[in-house]
C-alpha cells in the first residue's frame, strides 16, 4: 500500500484515482464524525461548566470545590484559563467603601470585604469629608481628610467591623479567612 502511494505520481493509473476517492470518502466520514463528537462533547461540557463559572463570579457559588473568591490564581480546576484576569501584578481591584456623613450611604448596610489572613488588606474609603474610624479587634485607628486607600496586614482571622469613631456606625465588615495550610 505504502509503495503505491510513494510511486503513484502518474495520474494516469485508474487505480490511484479509485484509492483517492476512497480516501476522500473516509476523510469525509471521519471529519463528519469528528465534528459531531467534538460538538456533543464540547457543548455538553460547556453547559456543565457555564453555570458554575457564572455563579462563582457573582459570588453565590453553591460551594462545590470553588475557591473562596473567584480571583484566586492558584485554583483553576481544569488547568485551562477560564477568563480569569491575569494573576500577575493586577490583583483584585481595591474594594471601595462609600461613607456619607460618617455612615454607609442611605439604604445600604456596611460593605462586606473578604480577605485572607496574612495578606495585605487594601480598601478605599470614599468620603467627601474628614472621617476617622477604627477597626475593632485589629487595633487599626485612622483619620483621613478625604477618600483614601487604607492598607495594612491582616494578622488574624475573623470578622472585624470598621466603625466610624464619630457616629459609632459600622461602615464595613472585614471578613478575614484563616489560611488554608493546615487541615481542619
Amino acid at each position: 500500500m505504502a509503495r503505491l502511494f510513494a510511486g503513484g505520481s502518474d495520474d494516469r493509473s485508474p487505480r490511484r484515482r479509485w484509492t483517492d476517492r476512497i480516501i476522500g470518502i473516509t476523510i469525509g466520514v471521519v471529519l463528519g464524525l469528528g465534528v459531531l463528537v467534538y460538538f456533543v462533547f464540547v457543548h455538553s461540557e460547556g453547559t456543565i461548566d457555564a453555570p458554575k463559572i457564572n455563579s462563582s463570579e457573582s459570588s453565590q457559588a453553591p460551594g462545590e470545590s470553588l475557591p473562596a473568591h473567584p480571583g484566586s490564581p492558584k485554583q483553576t480546576a481544569t488547568g485551562e484559563p477560564k477568563q480569569t484576569t491575569n494573576p500577575q501584578k493586577q490583583r483584585r481591584p481595591v474594594p471601595i467603601v462609600k461613607v456619607v456623613g460618617g455612615a454607609p450611604p442611605t439604604g445600604s448596610g456596611p460593605e462586606q470585604l473578604n480577605f485572607k489572613q496574612n495578606e495585605q488588606i487594601r480598601f478605599e474609603i470614599e468620603t467627601d469629608e474628614p472621617f476617622s474610624f477604627e477597626i475593632r479587634g485589629l487595633g487599626v485607628k485612622q483619620s483621613i481628610e478625604s477618600s483614601s486607600i487604607i492598607s495594612f496586614k491582616a494578622h488574624k482571622s475573623g470578622q472585624f467591623p470598621v466603625i466610624s469613631t464619630s457616629t459609632l456606625i459600622g461602615v464595613a465588615d472585614l471578613l478575614i479567612a484563616a489560611p488554608h495550610h493546615h487541615h481542619g
